[in-house]
């Protein structure tokens, strides 16, 4: 994950979607922000930043093993090439894993706290017992739904910090909505970039692998249409008219015709599905913010 802010724009468009969302759905108007609205994007950011950087530690000797071998999705990167060492991004790591802590115990309110502590305890977990590699396969399915249970805390988090500033619990079920579109977006991610015809194939884990390709590409179309029943009925709440939907549906149209046409005839071209899955989840979070901004204004508090 190099540089560290190349996920910026998506980590904030994550939090605006649904800290936005859960200002309209509460019947607030316009949109409010302030300095707990301030707090809870960084750490998001953070977040979200923090659990790549655990992969990069993580798969720190593998990329090294695929690198040496010549494998042209590894040889540049940033630990392989000796440009950024294992003992410096776990520097970072703990750097930011302090920051996010002072930020939320300092300006934080109750209900961000619990999630904050919450959250490093599960995070704890998924990468010191989930990602073991007798338990979890390969391509390690438990890997796989510790990072959707993560991507489900980042979005809980929201909600409390929502809750604290508002001093109100939106647990309707259009806030659970909210809280599961992200993890089916980030489940469409995780599949879409590990998918290989079978001549591409190496010692690193794919779902093609284990599923083989076209069950994979049938996957990704699962989850981005997931997303997608979540995300609709939420337009229609909050009274997006029918712009954001059109582009939602969209962006789905698109992961499902190019998923289509690897089913069809698998090519090495054809298996690089992720452009797709991030312009749906470019769409998903990015639109719906800009189009709350644009249909209920905001102030700053």
């Amino acid at each position: 994950m190099f540089p560290p802010g190349s996920h910026l724009p998506q980590a904030l468009a994550l939090f605006a979607a649904i800290y936005c969302s859960l200002q309209v759905l509460s019947g607030i108007g316009p949109l409010s922000f302030g300095w707990g609205t301030a707090v809870g994007a960084c750490t998001v950011v953070i977040a979200l930043l923090l659990v790549r950087l655990y992969d990069d530690v993580r798969d720190a000797p593998r990329d090294a093993r695929l690198g040496r071998a010549g494998d042209p999705r590894y040889v540049a990167r940033p630990t392989v090439t000796g440009a950024v060492s294992v003992p410096e991004v776990r520097g970072l790591v703990a750097a930011l894993s302090l920051a996010v802590v002072t930020l939320n115990l300092v300006w934080g309110g109750p209900r961000a706290r619990i999630v904050t502590l919450a959250g490093f305890a599960i995070t704890w977990l998924a990468f010191r017992w989930f990602f073991v590699p007798s338990l979890s396969g390969d391509p390690p399915p438990l890997a796989t739904l510790a990072r959707k249970s993560l991507t489900i805390l980042v979005s809980g988090y929201v909600v409390a910090v929502f809750a604290d500033e508002r001093h109100v619990a939106p647990l309707s079920a259009w806030v659970w909505l909210l809280i599961l579109a992200p993890c089916f977006e980030a489940a469409a991610w995780e599949v879409s970039r590990k998918i290989r015809v079978p001549g591409d194939e190496t010692d690193y884990g794919t779902y093609s692998k284990v599923l083989g390709p076209r069950r994979s590409a049938a996957l990704t179309v699962c989850f981005v249409v997931l997303a997608l029943l979540c995300l609709l009925p939420i337009a229609r709440v909050v009274g997006l008219g029918w712009a954001y939907p059109t582009a939602l549906v969209g962006a789905a149209v698109l992961v499902v015709v190019a998923s289509a046409r690897f089913m069809w005839r698998p090519t090495r071209d054809r298996a690089n599905l992720r452009p797709y899955a991030e312009l749906f989840g470019a769409v998903a979070n990015g639109g719906l913010a800009a189009a709350l901004f644009f249909r209920h204004g905001f102030v700053i508090r």
